[in-house]
């Protein structure tokens, strides 16, 4: 769940399978949950945890995202695709049992777990 935070999420534009976006969900989730153990008092994004030294995908389930926008020819893949798992990660947050709470936005939103809750 996110708390403070319009709870609407977008359809990706990338047309991919149903299977394939539920495997980016759960490599997501994971990344949520390990991150969740690991730094739980650090705040989290798809660009914490999918970009800089984690930007290149390359085999892992988000790379079909990239490559359908490259296939695509999208002016910018990369944005697209990030955009992309921005919903994806919106979907994860608010699917979760536990309370994230939206902190801010950089290049994306930036929530943080609220343990407390």
């Amino acid at each position: 769940m996110i708390i403070h935070k319009n709870q609407t999420v977008n359809n990706i534009s990338a047309k991919i399978s149903v299977t394939d976006i539920e495997v980016a969900k759960a490599y997501i989730q994971g990344a949520v949950h390990s991150h969740c153990n690991t730094s739980p008092d650090k705040p989290l994004s798809v660009r914490f945890l999918f970009g800089g030294d984690n930007r290149d995908w390359a085999d892992t389930p988000l790379q079909i995202i990239y490559d359908y926008h490259k296939c695509m020819q999208a002016v910018n893949p990369a944005e697209q695709a990030a955009k992309d798992v921005g919903w994806l990660f919106k979907q994860v947050l608010k699917d979760d049992s536990r309370t994230f709470e939206y902190v801010g936005k950089d290049t994306g939103s930036i929530s943080s777990w609220n343990s407390a809750a």
